[in-house]
């Protein structure tokens, strides 16, 4: 299904899964599921540093704030006129988590995905992620 945030991103969801939104937050999950992604929202800072350098950042400060080992570098790369940061990695408690961070100026997606293992759930939140569609 085809939902909306904002009225400036779209997104879509398989039928079996939920969508939750509060002021700041939206949370996506299967009720049957492993996990939730919780997704938040920022707009880009202006300042000397680019695009990929803020979001980049932001991971970064995520990742150590929260002591996440990552399992390997984060990658950073462009799609459908958007820049999009992800990566895997073990939060302190021991559960999987995925992180990405998808942006298109003057937007930013900040969206993490935990459970207690990696299991198949996580190519349905690499689709959820893949259908944001910024409209501006």
């Amino acid at each position: 299904m085809m939902l909306n945030h904002n009225e400036y991103l779209n997104y879509t969801l398989p039928n079996d899964w939920c969508a939750e939104e509060d002021i700041e937050n939206l949370l996506l999950y299967n009720p049957s599921g492993n996990g939730a992604i919780t997704t938040s929202f920022f707009n880009v800072l202006n300042t000397k540093e680019s695009l990929d350098e803020q979001i980049s950042i932001l991971a970064k400060r995520f990742i150590d704030q929260n002591n996440i080992n990552l399992h390997s570098p984060l990658v950073l790369f462009n799609r459908d006129s958007k820049t999009i940061l992800n990566g895997t990695g073990t939060t302190a408690d021991g559960l999987f988590i995925k992180l990405w961070v998808v942006a298109k100026h003057p937007k930013i997606v900040f969206a993490t995905y935990q459970s207690e293992q990696k299991s198949a759930e996580v190519k349905v939140c690499d689709s959820i992620i893949d259908s944001f569609q910024f409209v501006f």
